[in-house]
């Protein structure tokens, strides 16, 4: 202790080095500060990937570009939206705002001032796009340049998170008191995932300012005794968070179940 008080007096400080905080990582200190107004409840759960796996090397054989996993479970996270709407509900004062279009809130990771970072990027009405349109979108998004008008980070949102923020906590006052708005800035479900390319079983419980987010972890080979048979099966983790405020947990079991049959099926329209 003698030791510590000395180090302090003296103002001595261990061999360190410092950079300047990004400004940009505003934009996930923005995402947080949000979810964590939401009473958010997650349910953990594990899907069979082995058939959306096979119809996506059907899909994929013979293209050019590949249709990535992402875009084939964000498109099932759409289609399963649009049967029930009012799991992307927001509430305005006595009432709830439900949402046809699905809009969905990608995480991109893009290395934004020198740094690698999730950036959100909104892919509009979703339920109404092809796999391929919507696989086209999302690879541009991860290959455009930053700071353009319509791709991930625009040039607004990069002059807005730069802003001190207590002028930010302003502008989110606002924003999140009009469902409108919220969905034009933020859009109506999110969509995140773990770096699938490492060997890792695990998964994760996000904080979000969506009313539905869907999380996809690892995919890992499991054993599974099927009709008396010892067969191998790929299953992909996943978390599914909800605003429980609006969404209760037997609708997000009911909603699970579609997105899991969605995805076992193993057909989405390209």
């Amino acid at each position: 202790m003698l030791n510590i008080i000395k180090s302090l007096a003296s103002g001595s400080k261990a061999p360190h080095q410092t950079t300047p905080f990004p400004k940009m990582r505003n934009v996930v200190l923005d995402i947080m500060d949000e979810g964590r107004r939401k009473n958010t409840i997650h349910l953990p759960f594990d899907a069979d990937a082995t058939a959306m796996l096979i119809e996506l090397e059907r899909i994929n054989a013979g293209r050019a570009s590949r249709i990535t996993l992402t875009s084939y479970i964000a498109k099932a996270l759409a289609d399963t939206v649009a049967e029930d709407p009012r799991m992307q509900a927001y509430r305005k004062g006595n009432e709830l705002v439900i949402f046809r279009d699905v809009d969905v809130s990608v995480m991109i990771e893009r290395k934004v001032e020198g740094t690698r970072m999730p950036v959100p990027y909104i892919v509009r009405a979703v339920n109404d796009q092809g796999l391929t349109v919507l696989d086209a979108t999302l690879l541009a998004a991860r290959t455009m340049p930053l700071y353009t008008d319509n791709g991930p980070l625009s040039k607004l949102e990069a002059t807005f998170f730069a802003l001190p923020r207590v002028i930010r906590k302003i502008v989110w006052f606002f924003i999140r008191r009009d469902p409108h708005l919220f969905r034009q800035v933020a859009g109506t479900v999110g969509l995140t995932s773990l770096p699938s390319q490492l060997p890792l079983r695990a998964i994760g419980m996000p904080i979000t300012p969506m009313t539905l987010t869907l999380l996809v972890g690892a995919i890992s080979p499991r054993l599974q005794l099927r009709d008396g048979q010892i067969v191998e099966k790929k299953i992909i983790q996943m978390n599914l968070s909800a605003d429980h405020d609006i969404i209760d947990g037997a609708q997000m079991m009911r909603f699970i179940e579609r997105l899991k049959k969605r995805l076992h099926d193993g057909t989405m329209s390209v």
